[in-house]
């Protein structure tokens, strides 16, 4: 498979993820199905992540005390968690390089087979993680004993608790975990049916925010609208049901049926995204000169709009100065009107309404 050099080779200290390229549902951050990624000890306080694919460095987390547990997670192998000596959990997002403490006290923790929720104990309580990307989001559930074990099987997750004179299952919900396979595996509907079924509670929040993010990042926009509709975000919801409405109506005239590539989604879709300049640029390539002045004057930036009008040769470039210095007045924004007609040669009317504003110094 593959080698790496480090002294301390108990199982609780070394984490191998390895994706299998026939499974179709396998997940591989990179996409390609192949997925390799190692983390182990380099000495007793740093932990090294490596792909072992392409024999790159991932990660390296420097700690300040021993570390006596560590295991990376199950799908896409981008979350590192591992545990010191003082007993205190960290979670370390592999992808952005940073590092959140979960538990200040834990004498358990496991990942659950075949998903990214984390179960942990913290003296006489179970906690559990569905949402692993929302660290403050966490299930308890006060027990009396010491967890054993998590058992997997049948369409039921349980954790064993040992307390003392039996044993007790402490059932999970297998919605909330099998929601976090169907991200990974961007399978985006069927986790959209499976949060549907449950209620709203600050756990399946997280979990539609986190379904919002990807189907976004994803370009699956009835998901998105569907998500902030849930999350009480009307106005984008709005929004990307109009752009989905674009979509449709334009699909066939786009190569392959997608009318996902209509320029104008494209458009929008970078406007919400506050990309400005890619939208100006998309606008432009297909002739689209109005549509983008419109874009900025909506944003009520018409210095950006003005620019773009004097640029092409507008017709209405003097119709666009005059309503935006009355929008200026209007507003009582002198100082940035009497900039305006300083750069115009009108330095008269500069003066007057930098006056006018109370800056006697710049006039």
């Amino acid at each position: 498979l593959a080698c790496a050099r480090t002294e301390h080779m108990s199982p609780h200290l070394i984490s191998v993820r390895i994706a299998n390229t026939e499974d179709p549902d396998a997940y591989s951050p990179s996409g390609g199905g192949e997925m390799k990624v190692i983390a182990y000890l380099l000495d007793l306080m740093t932990v090294r992540v490596s792909d072992l694919v392409t024999n790159r460095t991932l990660a390296t987390v420097s700690h300040d005390t021993r570390i006596d547990w560590l295991e990376l997670n199950p799908n896409g192998a981008n979350k590192l968690l591992f545990r010191d000596k003082r007993r205190q959990l960290y979670l370390y997002n592999v992808e952005e390089q940073s590092r959140v403490t979960l538990l200040n006290f834990c004498n358990y923790v496991q990942w659950v087979p075949d998903s990214d929720v984390v179960v942990a104990q913290n003296r006489g309580q179970l906690c559990v993680w569905y949402s692993i990307n929302a660290p403050d989001r966490v299930t308890l559930h006060e027990i009396k004993g010491d967890i054993e074990d998590i058992e997997r099987a049948h369409g039921r997750t349980c954790v064993i608790v040992d307390e003392g004179v039996n044993m007790v299952e402490y059932e999970l919900d297998e919605g909330l975990i099998s929601f976090g396979s169907c991200l990974e595996r961007g399978q985006y509907a069927k986790a959209v049916d499976l949060l549907e079924e449950l209620p709203l509670t600050p756990e399946t929040e997280a979990m539609w925010r986190s379904l919002a993010d990807v189907s976004m990042d994803h370009f699956n926009l009835p998901v998105a609208e569907r998500c902030y509709a849930i999350l009480g975000d009307i106005s984008k919801s709005r929004y990307l049901h109009k752009v989905n409405r674009l979509i449709q109506e334009h699909a066939e005239e786009c190569p392959g049926g997608d009318g996902s590539q209509y320029y104008m989604a494209q458009a929008k879709m970078a406007m919400l995204s506050k990309q400005f300049q890619r939208a100006e640029a998309i606008l432009l390539d297909n002739n689209e000169l109005d549509e983008a002045l419109a874009m900025y004057q909506e944003l009520h930036n018409y210095d950006e709009s003005i620019r773009l009008a004097e640029r092409k040769n507008h017709p209405k470039v003097t119709h666009l100065k005059n309503f935006y210095l009355q929008w200026l007045l209007s507003t009582q924004q002198e100082e940035k009107a009497g900039a305006l007609q300083e750069t115009e040669g009108d330095y008269v009317r500069a003066i007057e309404l930098y006056l006018r504003g109370g800056m006697a110094a710049k006039a």
